[in-house]
């Protein structure tokens, strides 16, 4: 069967969700019909789709150099990071753990579900965590540190290298949420000492539906019980086709990483140019080290669910910042974090490119996106 495929030209919120390599699509459909039984059943089919099973996770974990653990399947990086999160303190449950103040909110709701457990790592005004500042407060009672390897929002890029060995040194363990980086960043993940590092397929062109956790160790309670799959970490029929998915995914995004990155930067330089040109007053979020192609401005006095409506309105999809929280009207919390007020942080949104984007694509956002800007 001949399949066609068009990314929308006004695409940009690749973010939120990148559109599936065509690759990767038809892998989940040859692999659903040739693997359909239970990787869990004792007979011969169920044999075949579990051998399957492991012959892929090996393949994703040997892509990117990890070979030291496991890989446990869930169905999102959502649902992973709660896994880790309700798992520790299940276990432990005098632990206190150390949050990054720019998490995504699957970590973030922890602050508020927990408390007196939590404990949060404020960022700099650049985005980024102050090292000296979060050895300072690596004391004795954290038994774990959550946090961000690229910020969902404003696409910083932390030093994961420093901060896993630090905690390493401390023997505290290390949750990744690793949703915006695996796939964009080049990644040895032997050589960083992490406990849990956390993703989701399709934030590199896989299916929906499937993430997980590289794990280096499995004392924490589940999340979801039933069945024994996973180790008995996670109860349910494994989720193979879109296993299948991510491996072909992510060896492509690996593949044309290096130059892939390089024409998203150049795209990224392109766009912030016609913003300097016109002269408006705009605070750019993103640092020039941020993740390439992800940029995340604040417009004062503007509202930036308007501007995302707006811009609808021509076709074009932007964001005012995780998609988990779109329709909802309040102040960026990272914006604010980072030393911006409340006018900035209303006005914030994000733009994110991809595979799929090109420069005659940017050029026209960013006429548009000025044209509406200045008639209001």
């Amino acid at each position: 069967m001949r399949m066609e495929f068009q990314i929308n030209p006004k695409y940009f919120d690749y973010s939120a969700a990148s559109p599936i390599y065509p690759e990767a699509l038809r892998a989940f459909m040859d692999c659903s019909v040739e693997y359909f039984a239970n990787p869990s059943s004792a007979h011969w089919l169920g044999r075949k789709a579990k051998q399957r099973l492991l012959e892929l996770k090996k393949e994703f974990c040997d892509l990117l150099g990890f070979n030291d653990g496991r890989l446990l399947l869930c169905s999102s990086g959502s649902e992973a990071n709660n896994t880790i999160l309700e798992g520790h303190l299940k276990r432990f449950p005098a632990a206190k753990i150390m949050i990054g103040e720019d998490t995504h909110e699957s970590i973030w709701y922890a602050t508020k579900k927990y408390p007196g457990s939590t404990k949060v790592l404020p960022i700099k005004s650049d985005g980024r965590i102050d090292f000296e500042e979060f050895k300072n407060a690596l004391t004795e009672d954290i038994s774990m540190v959550a946090l961000n390897h690229v910020c969902n929002e404003i696409g910083t890029i932390h030093d994961l290298a420093e901060i896993a060995n630090a905690c390493y040194n401390r023997k505290v363990k290390l949750l990744v949420d690793g949703a915006q980086a695996l796939g964009h960043l080049p990644l040895n993940l032997d050589s960083i000492p992490f406990n849990y590092y956390t993703f989701s397929s399709y934030k590199f062109g896989g299916t929906k539906s499937i993430g997980g956790v590289l794990i280096r160790d499995n004392n924490f309670d589940p999340l979801i019980s039933g069945g024994k799959q996973e180790w008995n970490l996670r109860a349910g029929t494994e989720n193979l086709p879109g296993l299948a998915a991510s491996v072909v995914a992510l060896k492509k995004s690996i593949d044309s990483m290096e130059i892939e990155n390089k024409r998203l930067h150049d795209l990224k330089e392109l766009f912030l140019g016609h913003l300097k040109e016109q002269k408006l007053r705009v605070r750019i979020n993103s640092p020039d080290s941020s993740l390439p192609g992800f940029i995340s401005i604040s417009l004062p006095g503007f509202n930036g669910n308007e501007i995302v409506a707006a811009m609808a309105l021509s076709s074009y999809s932007i964001s005012t910042g995780s998609a988990c929280h779109s329709n909802e009207i309040k102040p960026s919390r990272i914006v604010l974090a980072m030393g911006g007020n409340e006018k900035e942080a209303l006005g914030t949104i994000r733009i994110s490119m991809g595979y799929g984007t090109t420069e005659g694509e940017v050029n026209d956002l960013a006429k548009t996106l000025v044209e509406y800007l200045k008639e209001e």
